[in-house]
């Protein structure tokens, strides 16, 4: 796995059963305090990576979009992609036929559900007509690429972008506005949004601490016929957690406490207190971890400093071979040494930034809390999910996570706190806990 979560939970598995973990084609070795050191920051490195070549190919994709580039998945009806131009998309002219007639259709009948069915007969018996549904004539209907308009993340509102496609247009763009116009207006005629819905305002923050599931917002009714709202996992927890937790009591629970960290000073510098601490020991162990990566430099050094003494003085080609190799070997364990030695003084040098821009890191908390407890602000689940970093229901309490003051790095340099009761530490900056009982 290259999750350092579930390493360690096979780990403390196999501790549990008396067993070290070994594996024979990479270098996982627990059967010794050092080699179990090596293997943890081997396996830091493997989640770093990871999220490096998901970054990566998250980037590329998004430069490519940003240039009117097509990039995976389904090809839209009445395209095909061109094999010589990796990204461009060529008309297809059957198809291309099958989509003006959808729109001039839906324009025509005014229902999606009429068109469906006049294009399911007039295609009756093609391998297109095997696929037509309501819902897929909609996605038809509201596509950009018809126009050739390239969208940029379609589902998220406040990232959506738009940019010229390299690709031509199937429809003009006056029918497209007048479809749209027309998709708006059946909208809201028949499916009116209404104004009494409940706002989960913590919805993709709160997580089961039991089996980690992303709590989602449910409603129910109650013998008497009064609507309850919850936070809820889809079905049941599977570790026996606690299935659903009341949606109102817990916004209330959430405010009061992010109330009085605004305007308690004293209680905000003890949870940094424990914040510090806790950052003071992960800058004590990368050290630890950073002098054994430079003692490991050294050695190497050696040894191959001694390599090429027996090399100047093998006489053997098959000698000389077997050392050369090995030097190679050295070198290339050195070069990943001085990868990892630049990452950790990196982590090291950002988590000591924290300490240098803590003088008024409350005074910018609570203007920013501020805001938040100001009901009325627009935006306030955006803004909810800019300052806290996850709130996770544990069995007897709700633990929350606030993220560090103007800081998208380190997930190590966040807050980790919860409502007033006792205090605790956890895997944060800060923690404390709250009973929910």
């Amino acid at each position: 796995s290259r999750s350092l979560k579930d390493f360690l939970s096979i780990f403390e598995f196999a501790q549990a059963h008396d067993c070290d973990l070994i594996c024979l084609k990479t270098d996982i070795d627990t059967t010794s305090p050092y080699k179990n050191l090596i293997t943890k920051i081997l396996m830091v490195f493997a989640e770093f990576e990871r999220e490096m070549t998901s970054q990566r190919t998250s980037s590329n994709a998004y430069e490519r979009s940003k240039r009117g580039l097509a990039n995976g998945g389904l090809t839209p009806l009445g395209y095909r992609r061109n094999k010589t131009k990796k990204g461009y998309l060529l008309i297809e002219k059957k198809e291309a036929g099958i989509v003006e007639d959808i729109f001039n259709t839906y324009l025509k009948e005014k229902s999606i559900t009429k068109t469906t069915e006049i294009i399911r007969s007039k295609n009756n018996g093609a391998d297109f007509s095997l696929k037509i549904s309501k819902s897929r004539i909609y996605s038809i209907l509201t596509n950009k690429a018809y126009i050739g308009i390239r969208e940029i993340n379609k589902k998220d509102k406040n990232k959506r972008e738009e940019v010229f496609a390299v690709w031509d247009a199937i429809i003009d763009k006056k029918i497209f506005l007048k479809v749209e116009k027309l998709l708006q207006a059946n909208k809201e005629k028949f499916h009116p949004r209404k104004s009494n819905r409940y706002n989960y305002l913590l919805s993709g923050l709160f997580t089961c601490g039991k089996c980690g599931e992303k709590l989602q917002g449910k409603s129910a009714y109650s013998s008497i016929n009064k609507k309850h709202y919850y936070y809820s996992h889809k079905h049941t927890c599977q570790n026996n957690g606690i299935n659903r937790i009341d949606a109102e009591e817990t916004h209330n629970l959430v405010f009061d406490w992010l109330k009085d960290i605004s305007k308690n000073g004293d209680r905000f510098k003890e949870l940094q207190e424990q914040g510090k601490s806790r950052i003071d020991k992960r800058i004590k162990f990368l050290k630890r971890s950073l002098k054994e990566l430079v003692e490991d430099q050294v050695r190497i050094e050696k040894e191959k400093e001694m390599m090429v003494a027996e090399l100047v003085r093998a006489k053997s080609d098959v000698v000389k071979d077997t050392i050369e190799n090995t030097i190679i070997k050295l070198d290339t364990e050195q070069k990943e040494n001085e990868g990892k030695i630049s990452y950790l003084e990196y982590e090291i040098e950002e988590l000591n930034k924290i300490f240098e821009n803590e003088k008024n890191l409350f005074n910018e908390y609570s203007e920013r809390l501020k805001n938040i407890l100001n009901k009325n602000t627009p935006n306030l689940k955006d803004q909810l999910k800019e300052t806290i970093s996850y709130i996770r229901l544990e069995e007897n309490d709700i633990k929350i996570a606030l993220s560090g003051v103007n800081r998208k790095g380190l997930v190590s340099a966040m807050f980790c706190s919860s409502p007033p009761a006792r205090l605790e530490l956890a895997t944060g900056w800060l923690t404390a806990t709250c009973s929910t009982n």
